[in-house]
This record gives C-alpha cells, structure tokens and sequence, in this order.
C-alpha cells in the first residue's frame, strides 16, 4: 500500500473510532442504568468491595461492575474530615495519610487501604473507611462503574471477547504483513 492509501486508511480509521466511541458511551451508560436496576452480584474477587450486574447478549456476557465506594485520597488540614478520620484513627493517622499541604493517601488503592485499616484498627476499621470516603456535594459516596468489555465471556462459557479481540489482532497483524 502507498503512504497516500494508508494516510487515507488511517484517517478514516480515527474518524470511525470517534464516532464509535461515542457511540459505545451511550451504550455504557445504558448498562450501567440496567445494573443499578438489575440483579447485582459479588465481585470474583472476594477482597475488592462491590457488586457487579452480567448483562447478557446473544452470545456474550459483560459484567458492569459497580466499585466500592471511593476513598478520600486528600482533605485539608483542620477539615471537619481530617478530624473525625485522625480522631478514630488515633495514633495510626500517619499509616494512611501524611501531610504535604493536604493530607495524602499512602496506600495504592482501596483494597489495600481497607485491608490495612481491618489490620491495624480491628473493630475501628468499620468507622474509619465510613468517614474516608469520598463523597459528592450532596454527600453521597462517589464510585466507580466500569463496563469490563475485555472480561466478557460466551454464554456457552468456552470464548472470551479477550481471545475475539486477540484473534482478530492477529488476522489484521498477518494481512498487513502481507501488503
């Protein structure tokens, strides 16, 4: 192919995927709707905090998972947050968060911080990861939901979408090695 075909390719290419991608926005916003509204499940993992919703199609499943909720990675000193976390915390306060011109969260994420707070504030922890959470202006806790396209699996249980998508990978990667 001549660099005028595959600039041409290209660019229709990157037309299609923005115009594909804002489709598939709207199309996550409404499986997120029918997982708020549908039958909810544990996670796999057993240690992450959350709830997932499978919604079938003809012939894969994706899960939406619905994260737990988020935690505060920052607050400022002498917020009514910094207050009630350092006050359940106690001595502890600094194995979660140091301060720099707000306070920061140590640990990678919230499985590790709900793990460490079980670990070092036993019946404390409860209280404690309830006053961390991040919350939105109406005090509602904020959360993540992801639509896991990757990890949708055949209804028959046998093709992953990761292995769809790989395969095709490789057809692509094979026909343009032969141009």
């Amino acid at each position: 192919m001549s660099i005028q075909v595959l600039v041409d390719r290209g660019l229709e290419i990157r037309a299609q995927i923005e115009r594909l991608e804002v489709e598939l926005e709207k199309i996550e916003e409404k499986l997120r709707k029918a997982g708020l509204e549908g039958e909810q499940q544990d996670l796999k993992d057993a240690d992450r905090e959350g709830r997932r919703f499978l919604a079938r199609g003809s012939a894969f499943v994706v899960p939406v998972v619905f994260t737990a909720d988020k935690l505060m990675q920052t607050f400022k000193k002498s917020s009514a947050a910094h207050t009630q976390i350092q006050t359940i915390a106690g001595d502890l306060f600094s194995r979660f968060y140091t301060l720099t011109q707000t306070y920061e969260t140590l640990c990678k994420d919230g499985k590790q911080f709900r793990a460490q707070a079980n670990e070092l504030l036993g019946p404390k922890a409860p209280a404690f990861i309830t006053a961390c959470l991040a919350k939105d202006k109406h005090g509602i806790p904020k959360s993540d939901v992801k639509v896991e396209w990757g990890d949708a699996a055949a209804v028959d249980g046998n093709t992953t979408m990761a292995k769809v998508y790989q395969d095709k990978a490789n057809k692509l990667q094979r026909e343009i090695e032969g141009q």
